[in-house]
């Protein structure tokens, strides 16, 4: 069976889209063949489109942008749909797995109902996924074995979605956040992450506290 996974992240280096791929990859079984490719801004070449369409089944990583799907994967979808349009393909299933910054996994579900409505527009099947929530935390945690830390849910649901690719069979939607107080993640984010971005972006402390009316 040909399975092809994109890692759909803007980031040109590491990513936390790309920590969980390389998790999905570890449970699947040998004997299959596993392409992978990476978006950036440039789209890919057409060849390749042809090439990840020929698989048997597409698994698609990306985070989170403004609640919905980054730019740059958006347009491969809108590409993606010309190539299935246009040539008689063999019958694919996509799974899909979307990081937000949010702690809640439940905000992907906006991103999902377009990849949903992108697959039957195309006429290919949904095989469900897994929307994360504290995605950024798993860049950080990385060094922690997947299983044993604050994201063992994800684990538990990264290998019933390999065995479900190695089936071809469909599961739902998952929903997750991490093993770790909410109070918690904030603090984090605020005092490693929002507010250490906010100041190299040129922001004063009263700026940060500054709310839109």
């Amino acid at each position: 069976m040909k399975i092809n996974i994109i890692n759909g992240s803007l980031k040109s280096g590491e990513s936390n889209s790309g920590i969980i791929l390389e998790n999905l990859r570890k449970h699947i079984k040998n004997g299959h063949e596993i392409r992978n490719f990476k978006l950036s801004v440039k789209l890919f070449a057409k060849e390749i489109y042809n090439e990840i369409v020929s698989g048997d089944v597409i698994v698609l990583a990306f985070p989170l942008y403004g609640h919905s799907i980054p730019a740059n994967a958006l347009e491969m979808l809108i590409e993606f749909e010309k190539i299935v349009k246009e040539k008689t393909t063999n019958k694919i299933i996509v799974y899909t797995i979307i990081n937000n910054g949010f702690y809640e996994g439940k905000q992907t579900h906006i991103a999902f109902e377009i990849i949903q409505n992108w697959c039957t527009r195309c006429g290919i099947q949904f095989g469900g996924g897994i929307g994360q929530g504290a995605g950024e935390m798993i860049m950080g945690t990385k060094g922690i074995p997947l299983h044993t830390g604050p994201f063992n849910n994800l684990h538990r649901a990264i290998k019933l979605m390999a065995e479900k690719i190695e089936l071809q069979e469909s599961f739902d939607i998952v929903y997750l956040s991490p093993y770790f107080p909410r109070f918690l993640w904030k603090l984090l984010a605020i005092y490693t992450t929002w507010h250490p971005r906010a100041y190299k972006n040129g922001l004063k402390k009263e700026d940060i506290r500054t709310r839109l009316l």
